[in-house]
């Protein structure tokens, strides 16, 4: 905490240094909802993200996501965001998403920011709901990152080459921040007389111990080929360290592609196109537990000691997504996601389809309407799921 008050101040008294200009505020607010049904008894057994869709038959508040952008002079800028939304009881809840501070135009083409952040680690990771092109987030992300995907507070450092800053890398530091979405599959284990760890083996909390958590590290590079003003091929590696909640060591790595095809190239308008694949790993070690067991025969005691010894649990995923805008109003799309069988955790191998449209209404302010349909085969389980969406969003660029 006090390296990232330090942070904080240091940025901001730089920030006050520099700027010569009155500073910029520029606000946005986005509003979400959505109503559907499953087919599965407990839906939310299905939703490892923190804002996937998990109650049936309710017209829920998925995020109401009010944002502020800052922008002082040509170094300094900042940014804030939180989201409010009701739970599984109703009641509505409150969490900060980032709050960050940035010095940009450094030397060397470089940029750092302080605060709580989205790690620039992927194509979707440093993505709000209200950017992404469907109701819910990728399973791989979800499952390997976070249920929120990997924020940390600490600190990054990126640096921009080529004279359109079209490639980056970004190294980053920090911690996990301690917030957490309830989950209808997590149950009370007292009730049974039972106080070992809460995550069922094979649901969705089974990664959940295994993630980065502490001295996270990360690392990512992107790079935006543009052939023209019409066709880019946009490419991602990336990866992260840190320590899990036994303090064992877990990573990720990964790599992505994404294409893009615009009709009128750089001009606002006209069809698109977007295709993007990524690919994820993810390793952890699991720390030794020892029993010990004492026992009294007659005039001596006997004790037994039992190891076990530290085992990985190591798998690895990936998701692909086309979005076409084939008309103003009608923007179709599918994704295929894929989590491969972890004996480790007696988790199966998981498959979704997901087929859906966007049906766009305006564009400033942004209104729209959303049908997705989800078709899950996981183990021996399967979920069918029609989720509708509606969204609003209004304000201007901002700060990332």
């Amino acid at each position: 905490m006090r390296v990232f008050l330090a942070v904080l101040f240091g940025l901001g008294w730089m920030g006050h240094l520099a700027a010569e200009d009155a500073p910029l505020f520029s606000p946005s607010i986005y509003v979400f909802g959505y109503y559907g049904d499953s087919s599965a008894d407990h839906p939310g057994e299905f939703a490892p993200g923190g804002h996937d869709p998990r109650r049936s038959e309710a017209l829920v508040l998925q995020s109401f996501e009010p944002s502020l952008s800052l922008r002082w002079g040509d170094y300094v800028e900042g940014f804030a965001t939180g989201l409010a939304y009701t739970d599984e009881n109703d009641d509505l809840e409150w969490e900060w998403e980032e709050y960050f501070l940035k010095l940009t135009n450094l030397p060397g083409n470089s940029e750092i920011r302080g605060g709580r952040m989205l790690s620039r680690v992927g194509f979707h990771n440093a993505t709000h709901l209200h950017s992404w092109s469907t109701v819910d987030a990728p399973l791989v992300n979800s499952l390997f990152l976070g249920e929120d995907g990997l924020a940390l507070e600490g600190a990054d450092l990126s640096f921009y080459f080529g004279a359109t800053r079209n490639s980056a890398i970004t190294i980053g530091y920090g911690q996990r921040p301690a917030h957490d979405h309830d989950h209808d599959a997590e149950e009370d284990h007292d009730d049974h007389g039972e106080e070992e760890h809460s995550h069922e083996l094979g649901g969705i909390e089974s990664f959940e111990p295994y993630r980065v958590s502490d001295d996270v590290f990360t690392l990512g590079f992107k790079n935006q080929h543009r052939f023209n003003d019409f066709h880019s091929l946009n490419s991602t590696l990336f990866g992260g360290l840190g320590d899990n909640e036994s303090g064992e060591e877990s990573t990720f790595a990964g790599a992505g592609v994404e294409y893009q095809w615009r009709e009128n190239g750089l001009e606002a308008g006209g069809k698109a196109l977007r295709w993007r694949a990524e690919v994820m790993l993810f390793d952890s070690e699991v720390a030794a537990h020892e029993e010990h067991e004492e026992e009294d025969q007659d005039d001596h005691a006997e004790e037994e000691h039992e190891e076990e010894e530290a085992s990985d649990v190591s798998s690895w995923g990936f998701t692909t997504e086309l979005l076409v805008e084939a008309l103003p109003h009608l923007h179709p799309f599918a994704r295929i996601d894929y989590i491969a069988d972890t004996p480790e955790l007696e988790f199966s191998e998981w498959v979704r389809y997901t087929f859906g449209a966007t049906f766009p209404f305006s564009h400033d302010p942004s209104v729209f309407f959303r049908l997705q349909a989800n078709l899950d085969e996981w183990g021996g389980e399967s979920e069918q799921a029609l989720w509708a969406q509606v969204g609003f969003g209004w304000g201007g660029a901002e700060v990332r």
